[in-house]
């Protein structure tokens, strides 16, 4: 996650308005959403995947590591869809399948095989057109383009402090557990647990002083919202490179669907 956040202020689309990107990004996330068609979303991923890789230079290892988490939880999930579980009833003539255990028969159709391979798809093509705005796209981009788009201000500053908390919290647990380390409070499981225990609740009293300190140092500079107003961002304009780019992308996806 903290690398995420580096990657999100460091690339070669950071000049590019975040408007643009976002609209390119949840517009294709929109499409690959409603349509479920596997070959718009294998499409989708490996145009996403070009662009994060060869336009924004984000190195390729580290998307493919980023990939790799929500690529686990997809396969953990489709499996359930794929083999069915019976009781009473017979198994279908058209199963690929079958096995039983003890009163349980399981087995595979071939329609299941074709849901999961669309949900697949899907989740995997909807996760790059994440992936491409939130490692393009820093925060403090994001939210003037929420404000603009009348989004509550209280939504706002909900996702911004999650955000930053997140971040906050990561850094907290590394810097505690390279204490504890340190101090070899992981040398047995006893001690592990120990540790572990101590860990939790110094982290949750780190957290609430650290946002307590917060808190306070905005009321003391009459500070309101946590929206970084525009004045303070740098104003930018539409890409026509890009706005190029996304028109391929549009016309290879058309041909691709009539077809």
């Amino acid at each position: 996650m903290l690398k995420i956040d580096f990657i999100a202020g460091h690339n070669a689309l950071l000049k590019i308005a975040a408007s643009q990107k976002m609209t390119f990004s949840m517009g294709t996330l929109l499409l690959v959403t409603l349509l479920r068609n596997n070959s718009f979303s294998i499409w989708t991923l490996l145009f996403m995947s070009g662009v994060i890789i060869f336009h924004a230079k984000i190195p390729l290892k580290t998307y493919i590591t980023l990939l790799l988490a929500p690529i686990g939880f997809v396969l953990a999930g489709i499996i359930a869809i794929v083999i069915s579980i019976t009781f009473t009833q017979p198994i279908p003539a058209s199963a690929l399948w079958h096995s039983s255990v003890f009163t349980m028969q399981f087995f595979i159709l071939p329609s299941d095989i074709l849901q999961a391979i669309t949900i697949f798809c899907t989740a995997i093509s909807a996760t790059s057109c994440l992936y491409f705005l939130i490692l393009t796209t820093p925060m403090f981009e994001i939210s003037p383009v929420l404000s603009q788009l009348k989004v509550p201000t209280i939504v706002i500053e909900l996702i911004e402090l999650m955000y930053r908390f997140i971040f906050l919290f990561l850094q907290t647990v590394m810097q505690l557990y390279t204490a504890q380390h340190a101090r070899l409070g992981y040398r047995s499981y006893k001690k592990s647990f120990q540790s572990l225990s101590l860990l939790i609740s110094a982290l949750f009293r780190t957290i609430f002083f650290r946002y307590q300190a917060m808190s306070d140092a905005m009321a003391a500079r009459n500070i309101e919202q946590f929206i970084l107003p525009q004045y303070f961002t740098t104003i930018k304009t539409w890409d026509m490179k890009f706005t190029g780019v996304a028109l391929i992308f549009t016309m290879i996806s058309i041909i691709i669907l009539v077809l």
